[in-house]
């Protein structure tokens, strides 16, 4: 019998909103919850041509599972309390467990992809395309979290405290956030990308350690972003641009 817990009709992105453990459920099941999260749970299930009632039962059981948020962001043990009471603890919140993470962890995957192309690109030459790919939105990364933590989430947290921006800031704020937007569409593009280059994260014949050790952490970074992205695209800046009407 098929649940009437969770809404079909409700979109992807309230849905995680909502509870956070949708979210590696949606993981699991391919369906893309950051970029694509205005779909309605119905249509994006009959879009990747996947049963609804298989789908709701399992969103059921990430629900009941008190591990599942945790497992999605382990980087930052406060994570698993995504709770917020403004949309300037939202950002500040996004700067401790997105843009800290990203800091930390960049440097170091980049280093680990070009060791394990440089030992293994000879019997996996897609390992070149990979370490390019890598660099490449590693380095798109670090500039976009500078420019949210210059630029838009001063504005954001202004516009929060009730104080009126200035023509040009809120002209600023809202050409800000559409760059930001443009942004996150490319690094979708390049995390894909990845999971193309990779085959899904899957771990060659005779992989060493470090060969293991690059694919869970591009794992965790594609989990850790796409979360970032939901909570810009669909929750920080649609209620900032709200409070500009």
């Amino acid at each position: 019998m098929q649940s009437t817990a969770i809404d079909p009709d409700a979109e992807l992105a309230t849905l995680v909103e909502t509870d956070l453990a949708y979210a590696r459920a949606f993981e699991s099941l391919g369906l893309d919850y950051c970029c694509g999260g205005d779909r309605s749970l119905a249509d994006a299930c009959d879009e990747a041509d996947l049963d609804l009632e298989f789908v709701l039962e399992r969103l059921e059981r990430a629900r009941g599972d008190g591990g599942v948020a945790g497992e999605l962001s382990a980087e930052n043990a406060a994570s698993r309390d995504p709770d917020w009471n403004s949309l300037t603890e939202l950002a500040n919140l996004i700067v401790r467990d997105h843009h800290g993470y990203l800091r930390d962890e960049l440097p170091e995957l980049r280093a680990l992809v070009e060791k394990v192309a440089r030992v293994h690109g000879e019997s996996h030459p897609e390992l070149r395309d990979l370490e390019t790919t890598v660099d490449d939105l590693a380095a798109e990364l670090s500039e976009h979290i500078v420019d949210e933590e210059v630029d838009a989430f001063p504005l954001i947290k202004k516009v929060d405290a009730g104080r009126p921006l200035t023509d040009a800031e809120e002209s600023r704020l809202r050409g800000e956030i559409d760059a930001l937007e443009t942004d996150h569409d490319e690094t979708a593009a390049a995390l894909e990308r990845i999971v193309d280059l990779t085959d899904g994260y899957a771990v060659p014949e005779g992989a060493c350690g470090s060969y293991r050790s690059m694919l869970e952490r591009l794992e965790r970074l594609e989990r850790n972003t796409h979360l970032h992205v939901h909570r810009e695209n669909n929750v920080l800046f649609p209620r900032a641009e709200a409070l500009l009407d």
